[in-house]
């Protein structure tokens, strides 16, 4: 768990609801997707350790590169470990002292318990696996506490060698009255399939929670919560916000380095060349943390005949190309091919597909594979003392790069990364969109006699002119009707209208922009398409 824990408090909470909920007999499990180093573990663990209701037991199991022997010994270790705990008798960790005193307390548990493990000593696993499943039923019916069964990671059980696991789980879950499942797992599509296909049960579905990166509030909070007292500028906040694309894992490293910076150099606030020199030291060294992570990732996927093909497809989409025919062009293979490694690209969370469109997820990852590792695979030079240059330029080309995008006004950022689109499908926080090659656009201003203003964007497609409405600040229900009347009064009949809004739009004015059949574009749509196109998101 991370030393910080900060942000996602909506999801600690609905966990926490859940298990509440469990309580008052009502049970809905939950399964957190999102991709690794996201903050799925830490969530989790925050929950364990608040956790302090007696009517209650919880086992998490970590079931990453994991087996059924482990899931076997650690479940049942934990539900007897808690019981005695919540009696006051958790004095050890040694197995076969807790079996023996809990055996008086709770005979059935500790038989069923002993069962289990024999079946396992004996080889065999489907015996015990199915008696697993049961044990928390037999546990609760004897001791009258709901369990919470946490399985971070649960696709490995697909690996554990027994026919039809989760079909057994689900069979299981169905029955089970006094039982909650908390699941993870950083495999989306994996995770989905599973759900769809093997966790498709008449009683017990599972709600799904997308845990997504931290927001700029969320990222900001954890760098405030890691600095503690070292202070750090607002822009700088920004950068590292930004450039780690809000991932816990390396705000953690490189807040963490820059403590140990500001300690060395005995500076108490963070200024640029620290910053820069943090990420020379994690992400440019060759065996800086984040560069030996991001090389080990790269080692996975890069292997056997495929190599040459899965890194020349990593650096193009690094490079910017988004479609599979400029990824034939760029790499020169055939498309079956090229099918074949995207499709393992994204069964293993390494790259995106929205519509027409493929991205690697990861921002860093991103800036790595660019800026690291395709320096060391063209380098015929290898002298150091140039290398570090280089990398330290780059390292402030970054953050100067950032502070001069996020400075440009909204309009001119939109229109930027809209010329990117050619009649190509692509999703919004799950809306599916078309957007058409937008000629000629221009930023302009449209008053009403509120006094008030709007900036607008034109632009002309094969089908007709669209607008796009930009606001900063609230929008209500009253602007939609002054923008239209504005609008007709200067002749201007749109055949699309969008608004881009970065704040939530109340229920009547969203009903409204609705009935006049425009698109609604909030902050986390607009970073959508920055996102894909390896802009900075924008800020609030």
């Amino acid at each position: 768990m991370y030393s910080s824990f900060c942000g996602r408090k909506q999801i600690l909470d609905l966990v926490k609801k859940r298990v509440a909920d469990l309580k008052e007999g009502y049970r809905q499990n939950l399964c957190l997707i999102g991709s690794q180093h996201i903050g799925k573990s830490a969530i989790l663990q925050k929950f364990l350790s608040d956790m302090d209701d007696h009517a209650i037991v919880a086992v998490y199991l970590d079931l990453e590169s994991r087996d059924l022997d482990y899931m076997v010994s650690k479940t049942i270790r934990s539900l007897i470990y808690q019981f005695l705990k919540q009696k006051g008798s958790a004095f050890t960790e040694d197995f076969t002292l807790m079996a023996e005193t809990a055996r008086p307390l709770i005979p059935l548990t500790v038989s069923a318990a002993d069962a289990i493990s024999s079946a396992m000593s004996k080889g065999r696993l489907v015996e015990a696996f199915d008696a697993l499943l049961r044990l928390p039923d037999v546990f609760s019916l004897e001791t009258g506490l709901a369990c919470v069964m946490v399985y971070d990671e649960f696709h490995q059980i697909d690996e554990f060698g027994v026919p039809d696991a989760f079909k057994k789980l689900a069979d299981r879950i169905t029955t089970q009255k006094q039982c909650l499942y908390i699941l993870t797992s950083s495999f989306e599509e994996r995770a989905k399939k599973i759900l769809a296909e093997k966790l498709t049960l008449l009683f017990g579905n599972f709600e799904m929670v997308d845990v997504e990166p931290l927001d700029l509030k969320g990222a900001h909070e954890f760098i405030s919560c890691r600095l503690g007292e070292i202070r750090m500028g607002l822009q700088l906040r920004n950068f590292l916000s930004d450039f780690t694309g809000g991932r816990p894992l390396y705000l953690d490293l490189m807040t963490a380095e820059l403590i140990n910076l500001s300690a060395i150099y005995k500076q108490p606030e963070v200024y640029a060349p620290l910053v820069v020199q943090s990420i020379e030291n994690l992400i440019f060294s060759r065996w800086g943390a984040l560069s030996r992570h991001f090389e080990l990732i790269v080692s996975h996927l890069c292997t056997g005949k495929t190599n040459r093909l899965t890194t020349g497809l990593l650096l193009s989409l690094a490079n910017g190309r988004h479609k599979s025919n400029e990824f034939l062009t760029d790499i020169g293979c055939g498309k079956s091919h090229l099918t074949q490694r995207l499709a393992f690209l994204i069964d293993e969370d390494i790259v995106e597909k929205n519509g027409t469109f493929f991205y690697i997820k990861d921002k860093l990852f991103r800036y790595w594979l660019k800026y690291v590792l395709q320096r060391r695979l063209k380098a015929v030079d290898m002298e150091p003392t140039r290398e570090r240059k280089e990398l330290k330029e780059e390292a402030n080309r970054a953050i100067s790069d950032f502070q001069v995008s996020v400075r440009q006004d909204l309009p001119s950022r939109i229109i930027e990364v809209l010329g990117h689109f050619e009649n190509d499908q692509l999703s919004l926080r799950g809306r599916k969109y078309r957007i058409p090659l937008l000629k000629g656009m221009r930023s302009l201003k449209m008053r009403h006699h509120g006094g008030s203003s709007f900036d607008v964007i034109s632009a002309e497609t094969e089908d007709g002119p669209w607008l796009l409405v930009l606001r900063k600040d609230p929008l209500a229900e009253a602007d939609i009707n002054a923008f239209t009347d504005e609008a007709k009064k200067m002749g201007l009949k749109p055949k699309r209208c969008v608004i881009v809004s970065l704040s939530e739009l109340d229920a009547s004015t969203r009903l409204k922009a609705l009935e006049e059949e425009m698109w609604i574009w909030n902050e986390q749509e607009l970073n959508t398409l920055m996102n894909l196109f390896d802009k900075p998101y924008v800020m609030p």
